[in-house]
């Protein structure tokens, strides 16, 4: 079987030559359409349930069947199983731009993390004991990619341009704004806190990318839902939090 690592490689190589043809053949109304499933990839999944709920317990939802299709949001996107995108997340915030930090742009380098930031070890998912005893995430994790290459397949077989439209090129643009959070974020910008990490906010990712590049406030309060601070950091996930949340 083909490692984890190496598939998630391959998945992304193909959602990535389908963003290189899409910035030259796409109609407006195709990058609206990809720009509605990041919504659903990005912040409702990874921002909103990956990050804030599974991650750091920043709130709770109001309904299970709600935590449940939000975490396929998530793993729609192709960043990796929730499990393993929780462990890696987990482990960056016990080792923030430190020896062992999975994605700190000072101690791997600026291009090695953006073009591979989601990678983690799969054998070690030593900061997640809540979520391995959880059945349904469990079954996400062992039949991941199973799912991804068949539902590739059957989609670009029936229309490779939907394909590209709801699913490979919203995939590339969630891991490299995903990625921008874990280089961009930790090296320009202006910082509220004084951390013990290079963790920055950036106005731009901040918008662009669901809240989360409001970084640095993020890193001084990990369990706040809410990480815009001063009244132009507006937080789009939040907003959504507050409409799911109890």
């Amino acid at each position: 079987m083909i490692n984890k690592k190496l598939q998630l490689f391959l998945l992304q190589l193909v959602c990535h030559v389908a963003l290189v043809w899409a910035l030259f053949n796409f109609a407006a109304q195709d990058w609206l359409a990809s720009i509605a499933v990041y919504f659903l990839t990005g912040c409702l999944g990874v921002s909103v349930t990956l990050h804030r709920f599974f991650a750091h317990k920043g709130f709770e939802f109001r309904y299970k069947w709600m935590e449940r299709f939000c975490t396929l949001c998530a793993a729609y996107g192709v960043v990796g199983d929730p499990i393993a995108w929780v462990n890696n997340h987990r482990q960056h915030h016990r080792l923030t731009d430190q020896e062992g930090d999975p994605h700190s742009p000072t101690v791997l380098g600026f291009w090695r993390v953006q073009f591979g930031s989601m990678f983690t070890s799969y054998d070690k998912l030593r900061y997640v004991p809540n979520m391995v005893r959880d059945n349904f995430l469990v079954n996400v994790h062992k039949h991941y990619y199973r799912f991804h290459w068949l539902f590739m397949a059957l989609l670009i077989l029936c229309n490779w341009k939907l394909a590209c439209i709801i699913y490979l090129v919203p995939a590339a643009i969630l891991w490299n704004m995903g990625s921008f959070i874990n280089t961009v974020s930790h090296t320009f910008g202006y910082r509220n806190h004084d951390t013990r990490d290079y963790s920055t906010n950036n106005l731009a990712l901040g918008y662009i990318v669901w809240g989360e590049g409001w970084h640095n406030n993020h890193h001084k309060n990990p369990a706040s839902s809410n990480f815009g601070e001063r009244w132009w950091e507006f937080d789009i996930s939040y907003q959504v939090i507050k409409l799911i949340s109890k």
